[in-house]
């Protein structure tokens, strides 16, 4: 189907392909079976530093990578950084393919680090937020801007700095 065609079609008909595209990437990404080695991969390249709570999320093949982290300052404070695909965390988002938690009690402070791998679609938007918390309350420290467009997360203006529970 060309362009050409795609333009005569009605709204609903766009919208009813535009899903059907998206339900065909997503089950392509999960009969794929490499999901393991990716998330092991990017546990490995996904935080840098031993306390950082990661990197901003980036494409492998077909797939978003979002990092996530919490790291425990102290009992009642700690610092995060997660992503939010459109309206939800990564790991509630209905396009989430895997999500995988790994936790550290070895040092002094609890750390959790996380990979939760996307099936995107055209016009996706993700937000990385970071936060810190304090006696409970989280406070927004920065949030950066992302839509996925062909096939490559580009920048955007950020619009929110409210804070969010995980």
């Amino acid at each position: 189907m060309d362009k050409t065609e795609l333009e005569d079609l009605k709204d609903e008909e766009l919208f009813d392909i535009q899903n059907s595209i998206s339900e065909i990437i997503k089950k392509r990404n999960l009969e794929k079976g490499d999901t393991d080695e990716v998330i092991d991969s990017a546990f490995n390249i996904g935080f840098p530093k031993l306390d950082g709570v990661g990197l901003n999320p980036w494409v492998e093949g077909s797939l978003v990578v979002c990092p996530g982290a919490r790291i425990d300052k102290s009992q009642t404070k700690h610092v995060c950084k997660f992503v939010v695909v459109d309206e939800d965390w990564s790991w509630e988002s209905q396009h989430m393919i895997s999500d995988v938690i790994r936790r550290d009690q070895s040092s002094k402070h609890f750390k959790q680090h996380s990979i939760t791998l996307i099936s995107p679609f055209e016009g996706m938007l993700l937000q990385v937020i970071s936060q810190k918390s304090q006696q409970g309350k989280h406070l927004v420290q920065g949030i950066e801007s992302f839509i996925f467009q062909n096939g490559k997360l580009e920048k955007t203006l950020t619009k929110s700095s409210r804070s969010r529970e995980h």
